[in-house]
Parts: C-alpha cells; sequence; structure tokens
C-alpha cells in the first residue's frame, strides 16, 4: 500500500516541546468515554497518539482507550507524535480488528537533541462502529520497506527553453507562485484549482522530459490536438528564501501553434504498464 508521511525538522529546542500539545486527544463524549465512530483506523491513530503521548505524569488519556492502563516511564517532552498514519487494516474474526499505524515521532537523544523517528505500532481491538476497546497495549513492529526506484516512462529530454519548457515553466508559475494569469497556460475546458494560499513566491524549471519522442523542431510546431505527457522538475522558492524541489507529471495538448497544460496527472507514467 503506497503511503506517505511527512517528517519533522530533525532538531526543535526544549521550549518548542513543551509549547507542543500531546497529539491525538480524542473527542469524547459527556462521560468522558470516546465519541462513537465508524472507523476502527482512526480509532486507531488516536490509540497510538495517546500511547506515545503517555508520560509518568499523564497516562489518563491511554486508559480512555486501553481501561487496563499502563503507568508510562516516560519523562514529559521525551518523545512527542507529530503525525500518524494507518498504513494496514485487517479484521481476522468479527468484530476483531487489527491496524497498523506509522508514526513520525520527535525523540529526545542522549546528547540532549531532538530527532525525528518513524516507528510502527500494531493496535489490537475489538468492538463495533458504537464503541472499541483495545485489547492490549500497542505493538512496536516493523515498518515497510521502500522499493526500489520506479522505472518512469519518460525517455525523451525536452529542452526548458523550448516550446514545452517554456509552456511548463509559465504554468507552474502561474499555479505555484501566482505570478500571471493561469488560463492563458490551461487548455480550454479544463479545470485546474489554483491552491490557497499560493504557497511559493518564485518557480524554476530545471528539467523537462517527455514521454512522446519528437523529432528536431516538432514540437515547435505541433498540430492542433497532439498530446504531450511531460515529468517536470523544479525548485519553487516560498516567501523567507527556502527552496523546495517539487515533481509535476503533466499532460499537454497542442492548440494554435502552442503548448497548453491540459491536466496535472495523477501520477507519473511507468515504463512497461
Amino acid at each position: 500500500m503506497a503511503w506517505l508521511v511527512v517528517v519533522a525538522s530533525p532538531l526543535l529546542t526544549i521550549v518548542g516541546l513543551v509549547v507542543l500539545q500531546p497529539a491525538g486527544a480524542p473527542s469524547m463524549r459527556d462521560g468522558g468515554a470516546p465519541a462513537p465512530s465508524t472507523s476502527p483506523e482512526g480509532w486507531a491513530e488516536m490509540y497510538v497518539r495517546s500511547w506515545l503521548s503517555a508520560t509518568r505524569d499523564d497516562s489518563a488519556k491511554l486508559e480512555v482507550f486501553y481501561p487496563p492502563g499502563a503507568k508510562s516511564q516516560r519523562a514529559v517532552g521525551s518523545q512527542v507524535p507529530v503525525d500518524t498514519a494507518v498504513i494496514s487494516a485487517a479484521s481476522p474474526a468479527p468484530g476483531v480488528w487489527s491496524v497498523v499505524v506509522v508514526a513520525d515521532v520527535l525523540v529526545l537523544l542522549p546528547d540532549g537533541k531532538r530527532a525525528a523517528s518513524l516507528q510502527c505500532a500494531q493496535v489490537a481491538m475489538t468492538g463495533t462502529g458504537d464503541a472499541y476497546v483495545a485489547t492490549s497495549l500497542p505493538s512496536p513492529v516493523a515498518c515497510p520497506a521502500t522499493g526500489s526506484t520506479a522505472p518512469l516512462a519518460y525517455d525523451e529530454v525536452a529542452d526548458p527553453a523550448g516550446p514545452i519548457g517554456q509552456s511548463v515553466a509559465g504554468f507552474l508559475t502561474a499555479y505555484l507562485a501566482g505570478q500571471g494569469e493561469l488560463d492563458r497556460f490551461v487548455s480550454p475546458g479544463a479545470t485546474v484549482a489554483l491552491p490557497e494560499p499560493v504557497p511559493f513566491v518564485q518557480v524554476q524549471v530545471a528539467a523537462v522530459r517527455t514521454h512522446e519522442e519528437f523529432e528536431p523542431g516538432q514540437a515547435a510546431r505541433p498540430p492542433d490536438g497532439t498530446t504531450a505527457r511531460s515529468l517536470v522538475h523544479a525548485s519553487a522558492w516560498d516567501a523567507a528564501g527556502q527552496a523546495t524541489p517539487v515533481d509535476y507529471a503533466l499532460t499537454l495538448v497542442a492548440r494554435a501553434g502552442r503548448w497548453e497544460i491540459n491536466r496535472i496527472d495523477p501520477a507519473p507514467l511507468i515504463a512497461g504498464r
């Protein structure tokens, strides 16, 4: 299963950790129990957050999910869950659930610094959509491995200063940095929603590759309706002057002698598929 986790900065100050509130406090009913949920995955995420947040001074949130409880021996701020995501869920028997949650955790190191660590835990629970209860504490397990690099189907190199590259650069500058008219670079009838707020102030295209092969000069005078599927590597700068590398898989269509973006593709083309 594809999954994505956002990793926090490797170093944070002690003050920053103290200010952070423990993540994952569940929404409560008047009686103090978790509100009903139809999603065992969401319940499992909240449980793992509470388990990681528990300290020797406060384990109450953990007991909400696992009534037998277990007194944590961790000091306040020694680990803080920043983000969580479910990577698998199964029901081995009616009313029984096994969910694996990955967590991005800031961990206190022996030298006093904080570093981001990815941790996976398996959660066992029983119940229905009206109520769940953990049958044990979360069990740390191995996280999924990262596979080998996928071969992409963009074998042709396009000049970033050429017709396709110029259209792509104009589109990304308008789309990501709010500079220029987006409609000028988008095919009529195509719908491309702008990110709000605009995340960057400057974009520079580094490389453009295409799936289609063009003879020399052919991309500069394409017949109407010609399609080019491209993969674009670019750098985008925010208002603080920090650059972020970005990739876009785009489909372009020729009209009136120029290339226009028809859509942002949901995924790059994989070779052989």
